[in-house]
Formats: structure tokens, C-alpha cells, sequence
């Protein structure tokens, strides 16, 4: 997969690679980005195995010119034009491997998002989200649905004192006329002049003090340390206000890589290209100081010849296949490592930060009950097995509540979990890329559309958690202090998301009302009290409204409130009868629609009943409130 930067070729990477595992469990996945040798790669590949390649530029040369770019290193060129299992390799732009082999390569090029891709992400996003409908269409015209010029867009719009109209005059020129799709080259020059300006915008936001942490940060190609930039935490804030620096999990600081390429273009184009060399010259001080006889060492001392190269300091590094080779000596001889089934196994240099926590660091994290070696005797037998019960027990409701969440949660909704959460989620198929991972130090789960709170969670967050971040309870497994709450997140705080939550439930009650009304509609008794109550998910009440206009209509009832939900939360699934011979229109019509309107779920039951199922959570502000 092929396309420019931010674009999302590596989130759908991670989805394919974990839908791959979900779905055939006896493959074997390996996923290596950045700049790799011969020896990252397993050996002696079959069939059921499927080796992911990310971020795959930093090993061509070449004009860059369609298929104009090779890869560099001849041994790597020719293991992977012979590689007998499957491949998934995602870059900005196409290459060539040799032949025969490297004729078996195809392209498939990613462009920016459709239309109605864009109007679901920007429900994702909290500033975009508050846009009236008009409004995120024009904003899909103004960044033509580039997924990182839409991050840009909604920071801008969050962190400054700003609106769409000031916004839009100054992308006047890369705004397309009309509200249509575009051609793939056009809507590629749209989101490059875009996102350039916007990262611009946000850039002179900044205090320089913020614009000196992102562009020492910028110029690691793996997740670092602060102490690695020397910032102070309030920069290192501003910075991530503006959606232009991660922290991940363990507090470290990374840049995307297409917004540090676009960044160090624009420092290079105004004069600045010495502040990223001395970016790169400190990098290289950093990973001298960590460089020692060990692995780690080895991988410091390749990342301190990559900086000095970049600073125009030293020659091009020693290649990481000859590294690796040496490394490789020192090691144990032995097989290949496979993990268990439906597991990734991921390496490299700049790995998802929540597939690193959630499928190899979770235990250090301290998130994961895994079984250790102890002295015999060391403790009770009955405590052992009563650690072991609880481990057990935990495990299980782990298992309960991320099979509740893959089946209820929007797929693209965005979750904040802790490690061990995080590995039962992903081995349920949600995609690592849309988990945020919670450890110690971290700063709240804003960012997220969930949050599932477990004792972990709770033993970070107290109180706040509820009375804060997260006010109400989607679903809820286990019982006593083990119990998991899968929690809405709100954004502008706990107060301000029920009062908004209030004010929807009385705008869903005059609509019901309208239904209530309606001759065409019939309703069983439940039914009727639950839209009184204004109990009804607003996306349900409109369906229900358009279909009930052109032909009578039976409503059974409601459901889908989650185990332990809180009671004011919408109901999001209707069981309904539509009249005789309309009951296969009324599933092509639920089908059919746009987010936020297309249903997760529709199907037909003998006997013509229709389910309509939305999935969680329950979108606010759709219906317009009473006076």
C-alpha cells in the first residue's frame, strides 16, 4: 500500500494484520518497521505466515519517480522478491523488486477519504464533531479527507482563537469548489497544501519554547524519554495540545512521521535548516550516552550514526544488516519464536506504542497477572491457589467485557485501556491502532470515545474517573473492586456531558412524541413507555420516522442497555414488523445510509421483524432540543 504521508497506511496495516490473526489464527504475523536488514526476518517463511513491512521507505533509494525507487540493500532486495508467504508492505511511494519474484508485488495505492469516510472521522474528532453537518463538509473539501490534515484541522480549531470561516480564508486556494468527489491526484495536491498550512498555522502557534521540544522530538525515529529533549512539562503540553506531539503511555515523546517531514521542510524552506541539525547532533549525544555491550547498546549505536549523518556530520551509518549481524552472533543459537495464536509479534524500531504495551510490555506495565518462578515453598500453597483463582477470575472478566466491547462499540471509536485490557481487546479484533494505553504517569484518557475502567484504571485515575472524565456506564462485568466499567468519555468534562446528555434525552422525547403520534406506527406497550421516557437513541428515532412515512410500521420494542448501563443512557436497537411485502426494503434502507445514520447491525428474522442496531456510544446534539 502506497500513498503520501499521514494518509493511514499504517492503521490499516495493524488492522489487517490483527483482522488476519482473528480470522485465521494459525498464521503466524510479523510486523518489522522502519529500516531493517536481512536478519529482523524470519528465515524460513511458509505459506501461514504473513510478514508486515511498515514505514518502508527508510530502506530505497531511487528518484522516487514511480517505480523508479529499488530497495537498497541487494540481500533484503532478493529474500523479499523470493519470500514465500504473504507480504503487506506499506510506503509512500511504489518500487521494484528483482525479477521473477518481485513481478508478484502489487500496488495498491491509499488515498485521502471519501466524503462519508471524513464525515465518520470527524465525528471522532472533539472540535469537528461540534460542527454543524454543512460545516464538516466543508471541512472534508478544505483537507479533501487526508486523515492528518483533519487532526490538524481540529486541533487549530480547539487550541486557538479561531473558527472554520478564518480557517478556510486561508486555504482559500486549496479548498476544491464543490461538494464532490475528487480525482485521486487532485485530492492528493488539496491535502499536501493543507496540511502544509495547517501544521504551519499550529507551529506559529506555539511558544518557542513548545517549538524547540517538538523539533528535537522530531527527529527520533523511535518513541523517546523527555529527558531526551531536556522539556519542560508544560511545553511538552503545548505541543501535544496542538496535536503535533504523542505522549504515549510510559510518558515518551514521538513525532508522526509525515508531520516531522513536513516540519523540518518548512524550517529548511525559512532558512532553519540548523535547528534541525542541532536537533540531529543532539539526538546523536543521546544515544552515545545509552550505547553499551549489550543489544540495546547496538541498536544506540546505529540511531547515533543515523543522526550524525543526518547532520551533515558523518557519513552515511553503518548498515543495520551488519549490526544485526554482529548481534545475531551473540546470541544463543536456537528456532524460530512464535507467540500463541492470535497474537502479533512486533519489532523495529517504531512499533505502535499500543501494540508494544498491550502484547509485550503488559506485565511490566503491571497490568497482567503472569506466573513467575519462586523457590518451593516460598508461599502457602492456599495463597498460591487463591492468587492463581483471582488471576483466573480477572481473566475472565477481561474476556467478557472486550467480547461486549468488539460487539457494541463503534469500530472506529477510539478506547483507553490499560495493557492487559488492551491485549484481551486486541485479541478480540479491534485494531491496536485505536486503543490508548493507560499506565502509570498517565495524564487523563481524553483523546478516547471509551474508557474502560478497571482496578488498574481506577488506581490511577480515584474518583476522577467518574466525577471528571468519564460520567457514564456503558456496560459493567464482575462485581466488587475486580469489577470492569466500560465508561463514556466526556471531553468537556462530567457536568458539561450531562447536561448535554439531559438536554438530548428532552429533545428525544419530543421526537418520540411525533411517532407516538403517528397513525401509521403501531407500538407494543414497552415500546410506547420507553420513547415517553425519551429512552430512545436519536439515530433509532429518525430511522424510524423515515421509514414509518412510507408505510405502516410496528414497533415491538427496544433494548441493547448494557449489563449494569447507566439508566438515562439511549437504547440503541428496535425490533420492528414493517407491513406485508416491505419488510426487505426497510433492511436496504438501514443499510444504505451515512454515518452517523448507517446501522452497525440490520437484520430480518422469520416472520418480517426487522433488528436495527446502532452501536455505542449513543452520538448527542443529533436532534435539536426544545425551547
Amino acid at each position: 500500500m502506497h500513498g503520501i504521508g499521514g494518509i493511514g497506511k499504517s492503521t490499516l496495516a495493524a488492522q489487517i494484520a490483527a483482522r488476519a490473526c482473528r480470522l485465521q489464527p494459525w498464521r503466524v504475523v510479523t510486523v518489522v518497521s522502519g529500516e531493517i536488514g536481512t536478519h529482523s526476518l524470519p528465515v524460513h517463511p511458509t505459506e501461514a505466515d504473513l510478514l508486515v513491512l511498515d514505514n518502508f521507505d527508510d530502506n530505497l533509494s531511487g528518484n522516487g519517480a514511480g517505480t523508479g525507487r529499488i530497495v537498497r540493500d541487494p540481500a533484503l532486495a532478493a529474500l523479499l522478491a523470493n519470500w514465500a508467504g504473504k507480504l503487506l508492505i506499506t510506503c509512500r511511494e511504489p518500487f521494484a523488486l528483482p525479477a521473477p519474484g518481485g513481478e508478484r508485488l502489487g500496488f495498491r495505492h491509499l488515498g485521502p477519504l471519501t466524503r462519508s469516510g471524513a464525515a465518520e472521522l470527524a465525528l471522532a474528532m472533539p472540535a469537528l464533531r461540534r460542527l454543524t453537518e454543512p460545516e464538516r463538509d466543508r471541512a472534508w473539501r478544505l483537507t479533501a479527507g487526508h486523515p492528518r490534515a483533519m487532526e490538524y484541522l481540529d486541533a487549530l480549531l480547539a487550541t486557538a482563537a479561531t473558527d472554520l470561516d478564518k480557517v478556510a480564508a486561508g486555504l482559500s486556494q486549496a479548498e476544491t469548489p464543490q461538494p464532490t468527489e475528487l480525482p485521486a491526484e487532485a485530492a492528493e495536491a488539496v491535502a499536501r497544501a493543507a496540511s502544509d498550512q495547517l501544521l504551519a498555522d499550529l507551529y506559529d502557534g506555539l511558544s518557542a519554547g513548545a517549538q524547540t521540544v517538538l523539533v528535537r522530538a522530531s527527529v527520533f525515529r523511535a518513541p523517546v524519554g523527555q529527558g531526551a529533549v531536556a522539556a519542560r512539562p508544560h511545553h511538552i503540553a503545548e505541543a501535544q495540545a496542538a496535536g503535533l506531539l504523542t505522549v504515549g503511555p510510559g510518558r515518551e515523546l514521538s513525532v508522526h512521521r509525515s508531520t516531522a517531514d513536513a516540519l523540518h521542510r518548512r524550517l529548511a524552506e525559512a532558512g532553519q535548516r540548523d535547528q534541525v541539525a542541532a536537533a540531529h547532533r543532539r539526538a546523536a549525544g543521546y544515544w552515545r550516552s545509552r550505547a553499551a555491550d549489550s543489544p540495546a547498546g547496538l541498536r544506540a549505536n546505529l540511531e547515533a550514526g543515523y543522526h550524525l549523518y543526518a547532520a551533515g556530520a558523518a557519513t552515511r551509518p553503518q548498515e543495520p544488516q551488519q549490526q544485526q549481524q554482529s548481534q545475531q552472533q551473540s546470541r544463543p543459537s536456537g528456532g524460530r519464536h512464535r507467540l500463541q495464536k492470535r497474537h502479533l509479534r512486533w519489532i523495529g524500531f517504531a512499533v505502535s506504542a499500543a501494540a508494544v504495551a498491550a502484547l509485550a510490555a503488559a506485565e511490566a506495565a503491571g497490568g497482567v497477572a503472569v506466573p513467575h518462578q519462586v523457590p518451593s515453598g516460598a508461599i502457602p500453597a492456599r495463597a498460591g491457589l487463591a492468587s492463581a483463582s483471582a488471576a483466573a477470575e480477572a481473566a475472565e472478566v477481561r474476556g467478557r467485557a472486550a467480547a461486549w466491547v468488539a460487539r457494541q462499540v463503534s469500530a472506529g471509536a477510539i478506547l483507553a485501556c490499560d495493557p492487559a485490557m488492551c491485549a484481551a481487546l486486541v485479541a478480540q479484533g479491534i485494531p491496536a491502532g485505536n486503543l490508548i494505553v493507560i499506565g502509570p504517569g498517565a495524564g487523563d484518557p481524553l483523546g478516547s470515545a471509551i474508557v474502560v475502567s478497571t482496578p488498574a484504571v481506577r488506581a490511577i485515575f480515584g474518583a476522577r474517573l467518574a466525577s471528571v472524565y468519564a460520567p457514564e456506564i456503558l456496560a459493567s462485568f464482575g462485581a466488587g473492586p475486580a469489577r470492569i466499567e466500560v465508561r463514556v468519555v466526556a471531553p468537556d468534562g462530567s457536568a458539561a456531558y450531562s447536561r448535554a446528555l439531559a438536554a438530548d434525552r428532552r429533545a428525544r422525547q419530543l421526537a418520540a412524541g411525533q411517532l407516538l403520534r403517528n397513525r401509521r406506527v403501531t407500538l407494543t406497550r414497552s415500546a410506547r413507555a420507553e420513547l415517553a421516557a425519551g429512552l430512545v437513541d436519536a439515530r433509532l428515532l429518525i430511522t424510524l420516522a423515515t421509514l414509518a412515512a412510507s408505510e405502516p410500521l410496528q414497533i415491538i420494542g427496544f433494548s441493547d442497555a448494557g449489563p449494569g448501563a447507566s439508566p438515562d443512557l439511549p437504547l440503541r436497537t428496535a425490533e420492528l414488523r414493517p407491513a406485508a411485502g416491505t419488510a426487505a426494503g426497510a433492511l436496504a434502507f438501514a443499510r444504505a445510509q451515512r454515518p452517523p445514520y448507517l446501522a452497525a447491525r440490520a437484520a430480518l428474522a422469520p416472520g418480517g421483524v426487522v433488528t436495527i442496531e446502532f452501536a455505542a456510544p449513543s452520538p448527542l446534539g443529533l436532534l435539536k432540543p426544545p425551547p
